[in-house]
């Protein structure tokens, strides 16, 4: 690429940007009656446009809670503060939680940033790559005295989520076309999300106990480990037990893509 082309792409980037024409416009002429800054214009409403329509699009539920007013009010902020830098327009809203988690009014109300943060997690689990699913089977066929030391690597679309709000409770009930429940801050709650065989985004709650076992294995701890972890939850007996349960279901669910000892 020229450095004369490639000053002209930075100078008009600039203008969509900033709406600042002194640098790219004398490389644009009026045609018939459209002058050069309805041109302009026509050019920086419509790239505007689409930055909000990949808002909406990956933020559904978010703008259905905020309203059109304030949904507006959110994308004009966001676009004007995180303007696109790259030519896909995937992770343009990857800062679109802590925008909303430091920006008045919307970081008045937490929820806000916790709805964003879990749709980003829903697209990241529908994005990831493909990857082998084991079966329970796999995990009997295991030696005996490998058991003690086995790690599990878990699928690429598996998502652990925790915020302090009732995000995803509300997350559903506007899903289902129900009004959602006031924001409740009282207790941290836990989330497993993951796209499934039929490529279908999944999410189930955590309690506490799954969540540790979770994230333990995920950090790469072994059955042993795990094992006495969970003496925290159950006694010296349930413990192998419901660090085994947990594998059975995890199995089932299609989460663990490689066993390593």
């Amino acid at each position: 690429m020229s450095e004369s082309l490639r000053q002209l792409q930075h100078a008009f980037m600039d203008y969509l940007n900033t709406g600042e024409t002194a640098s790219f416009q004398p490389h644009v002429i009026a045609q018939g009656r459209i002058t050069v800054d309805t041109r302009l214009a026509i050019y920086r409403n419509a790239y505007r446009i689409r930055l909000t329509e990949t808002i909406e699009t990956d933020h559904e539920v978010l703008g259905l809670y905020l309203g059109d007013d304030l949904f507006d009010q959110m994308t004009r902020g966001y676009i004007q503060q995180h303007p696109s830098t790259v030519p896909s327009l995937r992770d343009f809203c990857d800062a679109l939680p802590t925008f909303l988690a430091q920006k008045m009014p919307f970081s008045e109300h937490p929820i806000l940033a916790d709805i964003a943060a879990f749709e980003r997690r829903l697209l990241n689990a529908f994005d990831a790559p493909d990857a082998q699913r084991l079966g329970f089977s796999d995990l009997q066929q295991l030696p005996v005295p490998d058991w003690p030391r086995c790690q599990l690597r878990f699928h690429p679309s598996v998502q652990i989520y925790s915020c302090q709000s009732n995000a995803v409770e509300a997350w559903q009930s506007i899903k289902a076309e129900q009004t959602p429940t006031a924001p409740d801050y009282s207790a941290t709650r836990h989330w497993l999300l993951w796209r499934g065989d039929t490529r279908l985004t999944e999410f189930i709650s955590l309690a506490p106990f799954q969540h540790e076992l979770l994230m333990g294995f995920i950090q790469g701890r072994n059955f042993a480990e795990q094992c006495e972890l969970m003496m925290q939850f159950f006694d010296v007996e349930q413990a192998p037990q419901q660090v085994l349960s947990a594998l059975q279901a995890w199995f089932e669910m299609g989460l663990i893509a490689k066993l390593q000892t």
